[in-house]
């Protein structure tokens, strides 16, 4: 039997339109320039800030992947596939807790290395929707982003320095302009460009700015600002999809599992325990605390999970991945 070879040819639009791709998929800068000016201009909210950041972005990126669990269209899938999706995960949980009991410091440190493999596989991901990505540019994302990420924990913020305020202010305002002007009108050579830009930008801050969880959030924002327009993007299609499909004579299963509120609600409200239980088991900003309470070590769990499930929700190489999720990235497979 001859092998057929797989030809995936991206969307024009994978979003509402081209800017809304560039704004939140290819070139997100916004969110740390955003973030960072606010932090300048209103110290005093930083707490607050970092934890609406987590609301907002962080943990809503993570309940989102659940939301392929609602697909009926996946649960033949999942089904087949119980043992690596469930089962597995189970023992690397036991093996987990059993590690935070002695050494929290230890499931941090793997965390965070964990989350620098998923999240720089996302922006090899990106890059390649981009039509930007080959074994240098691939090389240099895993290899400034490991080196970041690396120097970074070993000692955050080793290359801080002073600034006056203002002099942040111009330096930030600049780049904004640089950033609105340049995503109004860019080009497909320049879509790779950026994209790979920031997937090479995501764990740089760490190297100058000293509080880890800051630091942190300021990159990988970019990153659950692209996976929540993929995954929305998706989630959006289907709903239309089924609509057609069905004449608004939607099955009372059907309409449950494609009702944008109700996924919404579940998303939200996700993101709220998560971020609570965090606020309650973090007691510092500090990395390595043995202070962290048992509060703190179950959204690590679950973001943990959302590493290792998207690991198969994302293949497109598995023929169903690649008619549940792909088809809706990608407008021709061939």
């Amino acid at each position: 039997m001859r092998k057929e070879n797989i030809i995936l040819k991206v969307n024009s639009n994978i979003t509402k339109n081209v800017f809304t791709d560039n704004l939140f998929i290819f070139y997100p800068l916004w969110f740390p320039i955003i973030y960072l000016l606010v932090i300048v201009n209103f110290p005093s909210i930083a707490p607050f800030l970092f934890l609406s950041v987590l609301f907002l972005f962080a943990e809503t990126h993570f309940a989102s992947t659940w939301l392929f669990f609602f697909d009926r269209e996946n649960w033949k899938w999942i089904k087949e596939n119980s043992y690596k999706l469930f089962i597995l995960p189970i023992y690397l949980l036991l093996a987990i807790l059993l590690i935070w009991k002695f050494n929290n410091g230890l499931v941090l440190i793997f965390h965070y290395l964990a989350s620098g493999w998923h999240v720089t596989k996302q922006s090899i991901g990106i890059q390649k929707l981009s039509k930007n990505n080959n074994f240098i540019t691939s090389f240099l994302t895993y290899g400034i982003s490991f080196f970041c990420l690396g120097i970074g924990l070993a000692n955050p913020g080793i290359l801080s320095f002073r600034l006056s305020d203002n002099l942040v202010n111009l330096i930030l305002f600049t780049l904004m302009i640089f950033y609105l002007l340049s995503i109004i009108k860019i080009s497909d050579s320049g879509k790779g460009f950026f994209s790979f830009l920031t997937g090479v930008f995501i764990y740089l801050p760490l190297l100058f700015i000293d509080n880890l969880a800051l630091a942190t959030s300021l990159g990988v924002g970019m990153h659950w600002c692209q996976y929540l327009a993929l995954m929305w993007s998706i989630k959006i299609k289907k709903r239309n999809e089924v609509r057609n499909k069905m004449k608004n004579e939607i099955k009372n299963s059907s309409k449950f599992f494609h009702n944008l509120k109700i996924n919404l609600v579940f998303v939200m409200f996700y993101s709220f325990v998560m971020t609570y239980l965090a606020y309650l088991g973090m007691p510092s900003q500090n990395f390595i605390n043995r202070d962290y309470s048992i509060f703190y070590v179950i959204p690590i769990i679950f973001q943990l999970y959302h590493f290792y499930i998207d690991g198969f929700i994302w293949q497109f190489s598995n023929k169903h991945i690649k008619k549940s999720v792909g088809s809706y990235i990608f407008s021709k497979q061939t």
